[in-house]
Formats: C-alpha cells, structure tokens, sequence
C-alpha cells in the first residue's frame, strides 16, 4: 500500500495551479459572501420568520425539480476537455430542453405543493421562481468551457458583481413590500443577464448535432442525475419534512440558521469543489497523481473549514443577540448544532470532486442510493422528537459521522489507509474545538457583553487555533502558508 505524502510528489503542479485557482474564487467569493451575509441580515430585520418559512419549502420545490434542469450535461463535458467543441451544439440542446421541461414541471406542481404545506402563496411564488430554470440553461455551455479551460477569474469577478446587484435588488423589493417575492423576482433577471455575458466572453462554438451523442449524453448523464438527485433530496429533506410538522415561523427560524450555518461551506469548500473537478479531468490517465492531490486539498479544507465552523457556532448567540435582539432567538441553537455538522460535510465534497472527475458516476450514485434512507429516518425522527432542534442534531449528526465514512469509501481504492483519513479530521477538529471553546468559555466566566463576547472569542478563539496548528500540524500549516504566498506574488507580478 502506498503511503501519500501531501505537498510532495508529483501532485505539486497541479495542487499550485488548482489552489491559485481556489483562492481567485475564495478571495472574490468572500466579498460576495460577505454581500450575501449583509442582505441577508437586512432582509432578516425586514421581513418575518414566516416569509423564510415560505422561501423554504419553496426553495425545496425549485431545487429537487430543478436536477433535472442540470441532468449532468455540464459533467460530461467536462470529461471531455479536448474534444468538447464536438459536443456543445448536443448540450446546448440538451440543457435548454432539460431547463423548460424542468420549469413546466414546477408549474405543475405548484398546486400540489400550495395544498400540501397550506400556503397559497406558493401558487404564484412558484412559477415565478421556475421561469429561472431554461434561462440558467443557457449558460451550462459557456460556462463548461471557461471551468474546462481552468479559467476561474472571470467567474469568480462575475458572480461577485452579480451577488451585489442581485442582493441590492432583493432589498430593495422587500423595502417596497414584495415580502417573499422579493427573492423570486431578481433570480430570472440575473439568469438571462448572465447568459447573455457569459456568451458573449467565451463565444462557443456550436458543432454539429449528433442524434448519437444526445444518446450518449443521456446514458452517462443518467447515473450523474440519479446521483445529484438523491443529494439534492438530502439537501431539501430536512426543509421538506419540518415544513409538513411545523408552523411557517419554526421552518424560517431553521432555514435562516441554515442559511448563515452554511456559509462557510459555500465560500471555501464549494469553491475548491468548482476547480478541482475539471482538474482532476485533466489527469484522469494519472490516478496516482489525482489522489495525492486530493487527500492535500481535503487536509487544507479541514483545517481551514473546521476553525470556522467551530467560530460560528460559538459566536452564533452574541451575534445574533447583538444585531436582532430576541427576534431570532429560536435560530441560535440551530446555528449552534448545525455549524459543526456541516463542517464535516464541506471535506468530504473534495472526495465527490474526485469521484465524478474519474468518471465513477454509477459508484456515486450507490454510495447515495445508501445514505438516502438514513439521513431520511434520522431527520424524520429527529423532527417528530424535537421539531426544529431535533431535525439540526439529526442533520450534523448525519455528516459528522456519515461524511468521513464517504470520504474513506471513495479514497480507499486508491491506498489511501484509515490512519491518512483521521490525519484530515481529527488534528483541525481537536485543535479548533480547544481553541474555540477555550475562548468562548473565558468569556462567559468574564460575563461579558454580546459584543465583547464575539470578539474575545473571534479573536482568542483564532489566534490560540492558528498557533496550535503552527505547533502540532507544522506540515500543512506551512503548506496553506506557502499556497497563499505563491497566490499573493502571482497577484502582484
């Protein structure tokens, strides 16, 4: 069994050129974050837990319907990077068809789902958030050629800008009274903004169709489909069956704590997902080369991720006291349980970038077939139990000890031994739960305030973390600091 090393070998070319383009997305990403995380604390003194509570279960509609608006196509050219030229004309058609039938589908649902969570507004809040669907469409094609051409700083600039003015429009709308529609309205109107944009920068070709290759893109999209749908159903499921036990006003509690619990997870791992898959494409022939590169970025994510989330949680009931008052206190043990669960989660994501760059789709989608049915009985008795508490402990518990099991499924057949997989979670976990609890729990002891609280423990809390790590995992500390330098002089040169 061959024993990886992360930083050495072979995978240092591509893990320097993959982690430059991680921190384009991270660093622009983290200002469109910090935009999303401003709007969304605007909106949440603007509007009710029950106007989240609609966007939730409305959300839920949407995001399961809409998997069959991305089927894959984006995923099967990108396992053809030389020769995707051949194929875009197949995928354009692909995708946009995928887009109207997935908006025709939502359309028809409404009524249903309107009866079923007894919330009328969904019968027009719906169809307004589906005509979306066919005009995202028309960007896969664009856009699988920029991630295919590893070109991520366009991308990253773009959604920054795009964050800013669909966020200013959102606020603007529920100033005006639009309540939940405020969120519905800008969604079409950024979707055909960023289609026409991100044709007219890469201006694809389009090949000719091939009857063959829509056949093909069906066959080796299916296996991507039924995989991404079985996530996407765990992703809404704790949304879906909390709307069907409990008031509109428990449902927005949880889905804002979701919301700001997550955070982290899109800005850091989300990213490296986005750049390592095509990455990882490029060296499929290489397998070798791909594992010591992944096992690497799933060590910087842990240690980057985890100290984060181990923060939120500990600063979630100073912050939201400080900035709300009592208004969202039902989110804060939400927040609390939910952050340290999906922190597990946000590592793992690295190990499902390199199970669909080698093609391993059908595999994918066995390991969801079996996480299915568990998440669902733990969140089913999670809610039953204890409502909206019960459903966040449900939900971490299911990542936090489910997440490292997928991670080791994945990395096992390529040597990676059970002792490399507890060197990604257990230092970042042990460290930042020392740091941060130390620090949070010197604060209570002090009695202090809500806001010398947050920064006692954002600034104790992190500095006592990145020492520990300097002291007890020199190796990838001085990796993530070298990365940033050579992110930091490429920038400046």
């Amino acid at each position: 069994m061959t024993r990886l090393q992360p930083g050495t070998g072979p995978a240092q070319s591509l893990t320097r050129s993959t982690l430059i383009g991680v921190s384009w997305l991270v660093f622009q990403n983290f200002g469109s974050r910090a935009i999303g995380f401003a709007a969304q604390i605007v909106l949440a003194k603007i509007l009710l837990p029950a106007d989240f509570g609609i966007l939730a279960v409305a959300t839920t509609v949407t995001t399961v319907i809409g998997v069959i608006a991305n089927f894959g196509v984006e995923d099967v050219l990108l396992q053809r990077p030389h020769s995707m030229r051949f194929w875009t004309r197949s995928a354009f058609i692909a995708s946009l068809s995928l887009g109207i039938a997935g908006m025709l589908l939502v359309w028809a649902a409404a009524p249903l789902a309107a009866y079923a969570y007894a919330a009328p507004t969904l019968l027009t809040l719906l169809p307004l958030m589906a005509t979306a669907m066919p005009l995202t469409s028309l960007s896969t094609v664009p856009a699988a050629n920029l991630r295919a051409a590893l070109n991520f700083r366009f991308p990253a600039l773009y959604g920054s800008m795009e964050m800013l003015l669909t966020q200013a429009l959102t606020i603007a709308l529920a100033l005006a009274g639009f309540g939940v529609f405020s969120f519905a309205i800008p969604a079409p109107i950024a979707a055909a903004v960023r289609a026409i944009v991100f044709w007219s920068v890469t201006r694809p070709r389009l090949g000719p169709m091939r009857r063959r290759q829509l056949r093909m893109m069906g066959s080796n999209s299916a296996a991507v489909f039924g995989s991404r749908m079985l996530t996407i159903m765990v992703g809404q499921g704790d949304y879906f069956v909390l709307g069907l036990l409990a008031s509109k006003s428990v449902v927005g509690a949880y889905f804002f704590a979701f919301s700001l619990a997550i955070q982290p997870i899109r800005m850091i791992a989300g990213n490296f997902s986005t750049v390592l898959f095509p990455a990882f494409a490029n060296i499929r022939n290489d397998p070798v080369r791909q594992t010591e590169a992944a096992v690497l970025a799933s060590r910087i994510t842990a240690f980057t991720v985890l100290p984060y989330c181990f923060l939120q949680a500990a600063v979630a009931q100073p912050l939201l006291r400080l900035v709300f008052g009592e208004k969202w206190d039902a989110a804060i043990p939400l927040i609390e349980i939910l952050s340290i669960g999906l922190g597990f989660d946000a590592v793992s994501w690295i190990a499902g970038a390199l199970l669909q760059a080698r093609g391993e789709f059908r595999r994918a989608f066995i390991y969801s077939m079996v996480f299915f049915p568990i998440f669902f009985l733990l969140v089913g008795t999670g809610a039953v139990l204890g409502t909206a508490v019960g459903v966040a402990t449900a939900v971490s518990l299911f990542y936090l000890f489910l997440a490292p099991v997928y991670s080791f499924l994945v990395f096992r057949t390529s040597g990676v031994s059970l002792r490399t997989l507890a060197g990604i979670y257990l230092p970042p976990t042990l460290l930042s739960g020392f740091a941060i609890v130390a620090a949070r729990g010197l604060a209570a002891y002090l009695s202090l305030d809500s806001f010398a609280t947050l920064l006692l423990t954002a600034i104790l809390g992190g500095g006592v973390y990145l020492i520990l790590a300097r002291l007890f995992a020199a190796e990838i500390y001085r990796e993530i600091a070298q990365r940033l330098r050579h992110f930091l002089r490429d920038r400046g040169a």
